[in-house]
């Protein structure tokens, strides 16, 4: 995976910023605050098609609204920073690894 360089740079950097402080306040939100904010996030990444960041925000709602308890918040935070910062992050290549690496650690 390369760097990113291009347009959308300061996009990423916006979503990197929310993702880091949505980690921080996450476990203190409802459920519906929490929802709410990762669809913000998916749905900044639909527009920009940033397809690695969409895709794993996508699962994430999908897993908190299985089992929140259940839900490894760690690694969706992890590999939705990792996916604002590579170049790789509007191909669904790079969506399907990212989503494969949470599942390894998951089941692991």
């Amino acid at each position: 995976m390369q760097l990113r360089e291009d347009s959308r740079l300061p996009i990423c950097a916006d979503l990197y910023t929310q993702i880091e402080q949505l980690e921080l306040n996450c476990r203190a939100m409802t459920l519906p605050a929490l929802h709410e904010a990762i669809e913000q996030i998916r749905s900044q990444a639909d527009t920009y098609h940033l397809l690695a960041v969409e895709g794993i925000a996508h699962a994430f709602e999908r897993s908190i609204a299985r089992n929140r308890q259940a839900t490894a918040f760690g690694l969706y935070f992890d590999q939705l920073k990792l996916a604002t910062g590579f170049a790789e992050v509007d191909d669904e290549n790079a969506r399907d690894a990212m989503l494969a690496a949470i599942s390894v650690r998951m089941t692991g």
